[in-house]
This record gives C-alpha cells, sequence and structure tokens, in this order.
C-alpha cells in the first residue's frame, strides 16, 4: 500500500468506507449476540458488574434446586405424620372398642389407687358364697363372749353371748332379729341373713371372741411404719389375714388388688374407722366370679393395638427423602444464600411408638387400668403429633417463601446485568440500515474520487 499513491479525495473516501465498515462488524455482533458488551474490551464497568451478578445469579440458581429438595423433605415428613396421625387415632378407637368389652378382673376384682405414702388404719375383709347370710355356732363355753355385726353401710352392732350351745344359739338369734336380721335357730347354729338381700358381715373379737368363727370376716390393722408402707406390704398383710377365706390380694406397682374367685366379696370399715379408704381407695363389693379370666376379645383388640404401633415403626422409618428421616431424629439443613450465612437448620423428632410415648397394650388389656393408660398414651401422643406438624408447617413455609425470595432475586440480578449488556436490537437494526446506506454511499464517492484519475487513460 505505501508504494500506491491515492489521490486525497480516495484516500478519504477509503477511510469513510473502512470506519463504516467496524461499524458494520460491531453492529452485526450486537445484533447476533443480542448484547453490546460481549467483552471488557467493549465495555470494562459493565462487563465486569454485569458477570459479577451473573455469578451471584448462578450461585443462587444452585442453592434454589437444593431448597426445592428440602421442600419436598419436609413434604414427606408432613404426609407421614398425617399417617402417623391416623395411625393413632385408629389405636385410639380400637382401645375405646375394647374399653367397651366387660372385664373380668374390674368386675370381680377391687384395685386400690397409687399407693405414694404409709397407710395406717384398720378395715375388715369378708368373702362367702352369699354376703347377705351367714352361719354363726355357739360354743359350750361362749357365754360372755363378744362379736360385732357390720351392716352394708358400716354401721357395727356389737353383741354379748348369754349362754352356751344351744341356749346361747337362741339368745344370739333374740338379739340378731332385735337388729332386724332373720335369724333361724338349729341347735347351737344360728343361720342369719337380712331380709332385704343386702350384705350382712361380722368379726370375732380377736381377744374375747366365739370359739368357732370359721365364717367370720377378718380384720387387717396397717401402720404406715410396717405392714402398711407400701403397696406390696399391704397385700401381704391382707393374704395372711384373710387365706382362710379364700381371698388373694396382689401388688401391681403402687397398686393392689383384692380378689376372691367365685366368691362374694366386700372390702369395709366401720364408720368411725373408714378415713383408710381415702388412701387405699377400695372401699367396695364384688360379685362371684373369677377375675383372672381372660377375656378373648379383649386379648384381640389388644392384638390389633399392638400390631398398628408396628405400622407406626414402620411407616416412621419409611418416611424419609434422599436419606434424609426428620422422623427419625436427623437433620435438615437448607442454605439460603451463596456464602452460607443465611440457612435454616430443622432437627428431627422421633416418630416412632416409642418415640412418641406408646406402649404395647399391658396385661392384654384385661384390666380397664391398663386401657385407661394406652388411651392416655394415644391421646398424648396424638397431641404430639399435631405439634410436629406445627413446627414442621412452619419451617415448609419458611423454606417455601424463601425459595420464592431467591427466585425472584434471581430474576432481579439476571435483569440488571442484561442492563448492563443487552443490545437494543431495534436501536441496532436501525444502526445497520443506516450504516448499511452509508456504505453505499461511500463506494459511490470513492467511485467518483476514482474518475478523474481514469482521465489519463484518454492521453493513450
Amino acid at each position: 500500500m505505501a508504494d500506491i499513491s491515492l489521490t486525497a479525495s480516495m484516500r478519504s473516501n477509503l477511510l469513510s468506507l473502512q470506519n463504516t465498515q467496524s461499524l458494520m462488524d460491531a453492529t452485526q455482533e450486537r445484533l447476533s449476540t443480542g448484547k453490546k458488551v460481549n467483552s471488557a474490551i467493549d465495555n470494562p464497568s459493565s462487563y465486569y458488574t454485569a458477570q459479577s451478578l451473573n455469578n451471584r445469579a448462578d450461585d443462587l440458581n444452585a442453592l434454589l434446586d437444593s431448597m426445592g429438595q428440602g421442600i419436598q423433605t419436609l413434604q414427606a415428613t408432613n404426609e407421614a405424620i398425617e399417617s402417623i396421625t391416623s395411625f393413632a387415632e385408629q389405636a385410639k378407637a380400637i382401645a375405646n372398642s375394647a374399653r367397651d368389652v366387660p372385664s373380668n378382673f374390674d368386675k370381680y376384682a377391687i384395685s386400690s389407687q397409687e399407693i405414694n405414702a404409709g397407710v395406717d388404719g384398720t378395715f375388715m375383709v369378708d368373702a362367702r358364697d352369699d354376703l347377705s347370710q351367714f352361719d354363726i355356732e355357739i360354743g359350750g363355753s361362749d357365754t360372755g363372749k363378744e362379736f360385732t355385726v357390720y351392716f352394708e353401710d358400716g354401721t357395727a352392732h356389737p353383741i354379748t353371748v348369754t349362754g352356751n350351745d344351744a341356749a346361747g344359739a337362741a339368745d344370739v338369734a333374740n338379739k340378731l332379729q332385735g337388729l332386724g336380721l332373720n335369724a333361724k335357730v338349729e341347735g347351737s347354729k344360728v343361720h342369719v341373713s337380712t331380709t332385704d338381700g343386702s350384705m350382712v358381715s361380722w368379726i370375732n373379737d380377736d381377744g374375747n371372741g366365739l370359739a368357732k368363727s370359721a365364717s367370720a370376716a377378718k380384720s387387717v390393722t396397717l401402720t404406715s411404719g410396717g405392714n402398711g408402707a407400701n403397696s406390696a406390704s399391704i397385700a401381704q398383710a391382707i393374704n395372711d389375714a384373710a387365706s382362710g377365706l379364700g381371698v388373694t390380694a396382689e401388688a401391681d406397682g403402687k397398686k393392689l388388688s383384692i380378689m376372691a374367685t367365685n366368691k362374694e366379696f366386700r372390702v369395709f370399715a366401720d364408720t368411725t374407722n373408714d378415713d383408710v379408704f381415702e388412701k387405699l381407695g377400695m372401699l367396695g363389693d364384688k360379685g362371684a366370679g373369677n377375675a383372672k379370666e381372660v377375656s378373648p376379645e379383649r386379648s384381640s383388640y389388644a392384638k390389633q393395638f399392638n400390631e398398628i404401633l408396628s405400622q407406626i415403626d414402620d411407616l416412621a422409618n419409611d418416611a424419609g427423602y434422599k436419606g434424609v428421616n426428620l422422623l427419625q431424629e436427623n437433620k435438615l439443613t437448607v442454605i439460603f444464600n451463596e456464602d452460607r450465612s443465611s440457612k435454616i437448620e430443622i432437627t428431627g423428632v422421633d416418630a416412632s411408638s416409642k418415640g412418641l410415648g406408646i406402649a404395647q397394650a399391658q396385661n392384654d388389656w384385661q384390666k380397664d387400668a391398663n386401657i385407661d393408660v394406652s388411651i392416655t398414651h394415644i391421646e398424648n401422643a396424638i397431641q404430639e403429633l399435631r405439634t410436629m406438624a406445627s413446627d414442621f408447617g412452619n419451617h415448609y413455609s419458611i423454606v417455601q417463601t424463601r425459595e420464592d425470595f431467591t427466585d425472584n432475586l434471581i430474576n432481579v440480578l439476571t435483569e440488571g446485568a442484561d442492563k448492563l449488556t443487552l443490545a437494543d436490537m431495534n436501536e441496532e437494526s436501525a444502526n445497520m440500515l443506516a450504516l448499511q446506506t452509508r456504505q453505499q454511499l461511500a463506494i459511490n464517492s470513492l467511485s467518483l474520487a476514482s474518475q478523474a484519475s481514469q482521465a489519463v487513460l484518454k492521453l493513450f
């Protein structure tokens, strides 16, 4: 090019044409990429600012996937809690159905309340085939002896025997009739019964009682520092005192139960000493029957209840999502920003039957108290499940809100970067059209300028 001489006008037009082509090249790049800033050369400030915004948007977009998976984990947890709650409600329905089945134990046994302190006092235990009647026999040396008759309401009526054998029996019968009882004498025996079928018992005086007292009720005296210290010692005291009556007492933790197989029995105290039952809570009477006879229907319900608990355990085990199970005390951490300074840590819970405090059916639910314990466990578990659902629902709302915010923030960052780098396609299209026109004019101008040089050819 240095060896070729161009006229000033041609050189001027050539430079103009070259500049126009350069502008067209830049405009074509903008039209093809859609950006007005394609590299740091175009605009360093806008390029690096947009790059920073896009990088942050990319980082947040990666976290957005993690948030979505966190939401799915919480949804899986919520579904599991709802299903476990359904199982718990089903278990409660089973327990209530079992409660409607008569309990042989509660029908034929008397249970105490929980005994948490020593007991002082005296009460009586009586057991016979029919508590509305008893036989009493007067011996040959019973004159002057004493015994006490107890009516159903606990009123006590002491009687002193006057006479021996048949004479003493006639005297006793007369005194019993004076109390409103039926009394039939057969030799030295007196057959006693109530006129209305109510209960009646008699206690032989320990120091000055009748010689023959096999059918007499037994008295149990407790001292808080001795045989009345706890349920086990009280049960033993009852067994020691009333073994001849066929009465059996058993300790059951802090409670005790009294039964007399296939006999009517009662536990009572006279009206001046019935405060002992404020601590024992077992005043009452039962008809004849076997308290230990198993109820197959209750056992069946207990089995169903235990099966439901197994299903609760299995469901809690299956509630995981991508290796995280919030119902097995796993922890879920959801990151909200690119430098990990904003996050939420969700601590899992134990939603198994054990974690919820639901025990297997005790004693095959043969006692009402066993079912009551299960119902209490279930009701507490349902309340706990509702609390769990509320807590996880709150976490779900937080993560979802942050997910929506992050999604919107990504759009803001991307839009901000685009404002710095994107080209206005309408403007660039207009520019291209103008440049094409300018290029054509420049070519025409260059052609005109070259015509002056071409005139020399006419000399040849």
